[in-house]
């Protein structure tokens, strides 16, 4: 069983490695990763929602200038809103909720927008989930 469980370990590593895309976001280096992402217009995205994505990509690149510290609440939700525009897996907009509600001010902007965030028809449950530890803080 244990070389099994190596085998399969080492498997998914190695094609986790290797089929990434260069413009993809990983968990794991979420953050630096997206100072060279470069969007991908997929096919069902309308040229208005790439467009949009892009130009919001691009101010919050030039936000950050760079520096993962400099990450705040309002950065992943905008980061959020142009990956949902982009269709991007649903995992990477939860990782990214997930992340931007570890910031300050994240509730704020949780509380106030639900129903109303572009994204929110993509992540509901998720949202939700965060809607209600917010009001519980608050």
């Amino acid at each position: 069983m244990k070389p099994l469980i190596k085998f399969l370990f080492f498997f998914i590593t190695l094609t986790t490695c290797y089929c990434q895309a260069p413009s993809t976001l990983s968990f794991t280096h979420f953050e630096t990763d997206f100072f060279t992402y470069q969007p991908i217009q997929k096919e069902g995205v309308s040229d208005d929602h790439f467009s949009f994505a892009k130009f919001v990509i691009s101010e919050v690149k030039n936000e950050l200038n760079n520096d993962v510290k400099n990450y705040t609440a309002i950065h992943y939700w905008n980061i959020i809103t142009a990956l949902d525009k982009l269709k991007v897996d649903k995992s990477i907009l939860i990782f990214a909720f997930q992340k931007m509600f570890e910031k300050e001010g994240s509730c704020n902007y949780i509380l106030n927008f639900k129903g109303k965030a572009t994204f929110y028809d993509s992540i509901p449950a998720m949202y939700d989930f965060y809607y209600s530890n917010c009001q519980k803080n608050n």
